[in-house]
């Protein structure tokens, strides 16, 4: 039987300094992006959980436990994924980058990157928010938001192409 959390779903997770007032953040290597570590869960995943845990490890070095799933965001469309963003501890291991990050450092909340995918600042305020509705839609045309981002072909055309190559492998691969 094939494992459930593999179609279509990837995981997020979102590390908060002790004093909650900085968050763990990658540069990503393909589209010099600030994010959150995370990626598609593995078909040797047993769980989203230990997706993200493994996701993390490998792109910031630190070992993590799962303090809580933030929420499970549904697609808006054929360049999105239902994504599980979770809250991590970290519980050792030292900052490394790896192929897919080029650089791991903590951000204070008030001063965070310019060139943060813009989706994100919408996920940082649902990891505040203890209200959060656990499964909830993904913010829509996120990217639409910050005019940089649209307009920087050294980022937004890597993004697009990512996102089609996303696509066209898993609709050939469903399709089988």
């Amino acid at each position: 039987m094939q494992n459930p959390h593999t179609l279509e779903k990837a995981v997020l997770v979102i590390v908060f300094s002790q004093d909650r007032k900085s968050i763990l953040l990658i540069k990503r290597d393909d589209v010099r992006l600030y994010a959150f570590a995370g990626g598609a869960i593995d078909p040797q995943d047993s769980s989203a959980e230990e997706a993200a845990q493994r996701e993390f490890e490998e792109e910031t070095g630190y070992k993590i436990s799962i303090e809580r799933q933030v929420a499970l965001y549904s697609p808006f469309g054929p360049f999105s994924r239902t994504t599980y963003l979770f809250e991590g501890k970290i519980l050792s291991g030292s900052p490394k980058t790896s192929l897919e990050t080029r650089e791991v450092k903590f951000f204070a909340l008030d001063n965070l990157p310019k060139n943060l995918v813009p989706l994100y600042h919408d996920l940082i305020q649902d990891a505040l928010d203890p209200n959060c509705p656990k499964e909830k839609p993904m913010p829509r045309m996120y990217w639409i938001r910050d005019w940089r981002f649209v307009y920087n072909p050294f980022i937004f055309v890597p993004f697009l192409w990512g996102r089609f190559r996303w696509w066209s492998k898993t609709r050939f691969t469903l399709s089988k």
